[in-house]
């Protein structure tokens, strides 16, 4: 959050009560009858900011610069912001503050949430998110290469190599095994991608719920509540259990970070994977009965 002058939308020094840029006052009375924001604590003032801790409205004089950004006196005034141990990596080491994270947010959520900053840069989220796939996907996937890699080299050659064919039995299987372990490393990487539009889509829906925070809390919560998918390095765990629990825990994150009700986090978290599943399920469905249709009419 950046304040700006009222008159000229000049950034200005949290606190001042003048522009530096224009000089004018930053303490604007509000328009008579006008439904414009007011100081929670000077309603003679126009509002200028909302503080992103506790979301009043503040005036110019009640502004201050904190660690995350600039806050109202109030929050100011009490115990700095905390922190999760993702936040801290550059101390503890990207891995064990992934971990610390992960089984924080796994056996008690509440309790890691309570006061930590809601935002984080998006690159921050991101990496979060790339490891929370590389625990959830690759351990599975690399197993299921192995698995796949052995059946096939039981399997008989029909077709042998040659310059006419040169996709013989034997390519084809290797090509299938390659093909598996490329999809397996690319996996954490589209699921990066997946999370960044299903974040945008969350977003959308809170937005309409009456939240004014901005994208970077949410996909700051979304990454969060990707933790169940550190069960993914027991093999196969992850891919049918953790999406379930990612979701329920989503709506905990969207709650405590976006400081919205239940109802708001629970459309938010849900509403698009719901809508997902019936669009994927209805296309699915229609193609199937475009098929079997197809298939009647042939035969008549």
């Amino acid at each position: 959050m950046t304040p700006s002058c009222p008159s000229c939308q000049s950034p200005f020094v949290p606190g001042a009560q003048t522009c530096g840029a224009c000089g004018a006052s930053l303490l604007v009375a509000p328009a008579p009858g006008s439904s414009e924001p007011v100081c929670a604590v000077h309603p003679q003032w126009r509002s200028v900011a909302t503080c992103p801790r506790c979301g009043a409205f503040a005036c110019a004089s009640c502004l201050r610069q904190g660690p995350e950004g600039v806050v109202c006196a109030s929050c100011h005034d009490r115990a700095p912001m905390g922190t999760v141990p993702w936040d801290r990596r550059a101390e503890l080491g990207t891995l064990k503050a992934f971990w610390q994270t992960c089984v924080g947010m796994l056996m008690r959520p509440t309790e890691t949430l309570k006061g930590i900053n809601p935002d984080a840069s998006l690159g921050s989220s991101m990496i979060f998110v790339l490891l929370t796939g590389v625990a959830g996907f690759v351990t599975t996937g690399l197993l299921y290469v192995v698995l796949f890699g052995g059946i096939m080299a039981f399997v008989p050659d029909t077709e042998a190599n040659t310059a006419e064919n040169p996709m013989g039995s034997q390519s084809a299987k290797l090509f299938l095994v390659v093909g598996m372990l490329a999809w397996t490393v690319a996996m954490p990487f589209f699921n990066a991608g997946m999370t960044f539009i299903l974040a945008g889509m969350d977003h959308l829906i809170l937005r309409m719920g009456g939240v004014e925070r901005g994208f970077s809390v949410t996909l700051r919560a979304h990454a969060l509540s990707l933790a169940p998918y550190i069960v993914g390095l027991i093999p196969f765990v992850a891919i049918y259990s953790a999406p379930f629990w990612a979701m329920g825990l989503r709506v905990v994150t969207y709650r405590t970070l976006h400081r919205t009700t239940w109802g708001t986090a629970g459309a938010g978290a849900l509403l698009a994977p719901v809508l997902s599943c019936c669009l994927c399920g209805g296309g699915y469905a229609a193609i199937m009965f475009a098929a079997f249709k197809g298939m009647s009419g042939s035969g008549n």
